[in-house]
C-alpha cells in the first residue's frame, strides 16, 4: 500500500508556490483525495464523475423546477470539486498523463459552454429578452479569455521552476504527434482530445500570446525569465481562473443575481484583467529604465 503525501498533490513545489484565491473553493480537497489514493478509482474516473456533475446541472439550470437553479449550483459546485481533486489524485499517485490533462480539458470546454447556454435561457424565459443571448455569450467568450490568459502565466511559470511537464503553452497537434498516432504510440482517444483541444482552445492561446508579446515589448525585458517568474502577478491573474468563474456563477445562482454575474464577468473582469495586465508592463517597464539608465558623472 502507497503512503500518501499531501505534498505530491500541487504542480508547485513549496519554495515556488503562491498564494491562488482558488484553494479557498477546496476546502475538503485533501480529505477527498486521502481517501481514494488506495481506492481501485482512477483520477480518469473521478473527470468522468465531473462531467456527469456537470451535465445534470445543465439539466436543473434548463428545467422550470422553483429551486433549479439551487440544484445547478450545487451540482456544478460538485463538478467543481471533483474537476480538482482528479488531478491531485492524479499527481499525488505520479500518474499524470497527457491524455488525463485533455480529458480534463475537454470537460471543462463542454461543460462550460452548456452552463452559459443553460443560464443565458433561464435569463431569456425570466426576462423575455433577447438580449440575454448576446450578453451570455460575450460573458463565455470573456470567461474563457480570463482562464486562458491565467493558464498562459502559470504554464510559463511550472515549466522554468520546473516542476510539472503536463503541459505546453500551445497544445497544437505537431508532425511527431501524427507519427506517434500511426505508429501507435498515441492511443485514438488522445489524439482525439487533443485535436479538440486545438480546435477549442489554440485560438485563445494565441490571443493571449500576441498579448503577451506586445506587453513584452512595451515593457522592453525581452525572453527574460523574470517576466514570467512574476509571483505578484499570478497571485492577482488568480481570481481569472475557471474556478473562480465557475465559483462566481454558483453564489450568484444561489442568490437568484445571475444578470448581475453575466454583466460582472462581461465588464469588470475584462476591466480587471486589463488593469493588472497593465500594472505588470509598467512594473517591469520601469524596472527596465532604471536598469539602464546612463550612469552620470560629477
Amino acid at each position: 500500500m502507497k503512503t500518501f503525501d499531501p505534498e505530491k498533490m500541487g504542480k508547485l513545489p513549496k519554495s515556488h508556490r503562491f498564494f491562488d484565491v482558488n484553494d479557498l473553493w477546496y476546502f475538503a480537497n485533501v480529505r477527498m483525495v486521502r481517501w481514494l489514493f488506495n481506492k481501485p478509482i482512477s483520477a480518469n474516473q473521478i473527470t468522468l464523475l465531473s462531467l456527469s456533475l456537470g451535465v445534470l446541472s445543465v439539466c436543473f439550470y434548463l428545467s422550470s423546477n422553483s429551486k433549479a437553479l439551487v440544484f445547478g449550483a450545487l451540482c456544478l459546485y460538485g463538478k467543481l470539486f471533483f474537476d480538482n481533486v482528479d488531478g491531485m489524485l492524479a499527481r499525488a499517485r505520479g500518474e499524470t498523463s497527457r491524455i488525463g490533462r485533455f480529458f480534463d480539458s475537454f470537460v471543462d470546454f463542454v461543460i462550460n459552454v452548456a452552463i452559459y447556454t443553460a443560464l443565458s435561457a433561464h435569463l431569456f424565459r425570466q426576462t423575455g429578452q433577447m438580449d440575454w443571448w448576446a450578453i451570455g455569450f460575450f460573458a463565455l467568450l470573456s470567461c474563457f479569455i480570463h482562464c486562458s490568459l491565467f493558464v498562459f502565466y502559470l504554464v510559463q511559470y511550472t515549466a522554468r521552476v520546473g516542476s510539472y511537464d503536463k503541459n505546453r503553452v500551445r497544445e497544437k497537434v505537431t508532425k511527431e504527434d501524427g507519427i506517434a498516432r500511426k505508429k501507435g504510440e498515441m492511443s485514438a482517444l488522445q489524439f482525439f482530445l487533443q485535436k479538440f483541444h486545438q480546435f477549442a482552445y489554440d485560438w485563445q492561446d494565441a490571443l493571449i500570446e500576441r498579448l503577451d508579446n506586445i506587453c513584452r515589448r512595451l515593457a522592453n525585458v525581452g525572453s527574460s525569465d523574470e517576466w514570467y517568474l512574476d509571483k505578484k502577478f499570478l497571485v492577482l491573474a488568480g481570481p481569472l481562473c475557471l474556478c473562480t468563474n465557475t465559483m462566481a456563477l454558483i453564489v450568484f445562482s444561489l442568490f437568484e443575481c445571475l444578470d448581475v454575474c453575466f454583466l460582472l464577468v462581461a465588464t469588470g473582469g475584462n476591466v480587471y484583467m486589463a488593469g493588472i495586465v497593465i500594472w505588470k508592463t509598467l512594473r517591469f517597464r520601469k524596472s527596465s529604465l532604471l536598469n539602464t539608465a546612463p550612469l552620470r558623472g560629477r
